[in-house]
Formats: C-alpha cells, structure tokens, sequence
C-alpha cells in the first residue's frame, strides 16, 4: 500500500533527480519536500517560467529590472495551508526555484493558487497580472528598505499605465 509519507519520499527523490539533470544548465528546483497538489503546481510553474524567461526581455524594464538579479519569496496561499516558493531572478529571468523559499528575499508577494493559475493560462499574463495587483489578489511588499523602494516602482508604474490607459 502506498502512503502519503512514501509517495512524498519518491516524489521528492524524482524532483532530486530532476534538479541534478536541470543543473547542467536549466531551471533548478531546489529542496523539494512537496505534497502532490504542491508539485503539480510547481512542474506548473516550471513549465510556465521556460515561457516567461523567453519573454522577459520584452517586458517593462521597470517591471523586470527591480529584481533582476535577486530573490523573491512568493507565497501561495490555498486552503491547504501556505506554499512559500523562493525565486532567484539572474539578468530578468527565473533561475532557481526554492520550495522552501529564500533566506532574505528582497520582497515577498502573496497571492493564491487560482490567480497563479490563471496568470499562467492566460494569453496576457501581464494583463492578467495588472489586474490581479489592482484587485488585491497579488500583493508586493518590500522586504528591506531596497525591496519597499523597488516595489514601490512596480507599483506605481503599474498605476501610471492604468492612468494612461495602456
């Protein structure tokens, strides 16, 4: 019979091996002791940021610049309990994910798993973005005075193209 506790140990070891294959020059995974809603939302994720690190050039500089090369703690909260995921960003794009988050990220951003998924569905997931920050469902809040500043400047850019209109 096959138990919780086993299915997380076998999950976790493929997600090792998984990270040892991405290593070579991938997206890593790291520390990866994940329920199985958890991984599918990860391998989700994952797949997701292989498209987002394609395009990341393309978006706003004041959007992806703050935190080019830094880390990020994003929280997903579900009624399960809160997954803390750390994203380490290298020249605008996602490198690394942390399942059990970063030691002193810049900023945090707390949202919940629907507004992940539907941000990653989306066929304007930069809209679909916008509009979840201006609705509350995506909060970004600055860790240290550096991160309050950055955030500060996505927010309020992400404002002033709501009052331009674009």
């Amino acid at each position: 019979m096959v138990t919780g506790r086993s299915l997380r140990v076998a999950l976790s070891l493929f997600l090792a091996a998984l990270v040892l294959a991405a290593s070579a020059g991938g997206l890593v995974v790291a520390n990866a002791d994940l329920t199985p809603a958890e991984v599918n939302l990860l391998f989700a994720m994952r797949e997701y940021t292989l498209t987002y690190n394609e395009y990341a050039s393309r978006l706003p500089g004041w959007v992806t610049g703050p935190f080019e090369n830094e880390k990020v703690n994003l929280y997903i909260e579900s009624p399960d309990g809160v997954l803390v995921i750390g994203i380490t960003f290298h020249d605008r794009k996602i490198v690394q994910f942390d399942a059990k988050g970063c030691p002193d990220p810049i900023a945090t951003v707390t949202t919940d798993k629907a507004t992940v998924e539907e941000v990653m569905a989306s066929d304007r997931p930069f809209d679909t973005f916008r509009a979840a920050m201006r609705n509350g469902t995506v909060k970004l809040e600055g860790n240290t005075l550096l991160g309050t500043l950055r955030s500060g400047m996505v927010g309020f850019g992400l404002m002033m193209m709501d009052v331009i209109g674009l």
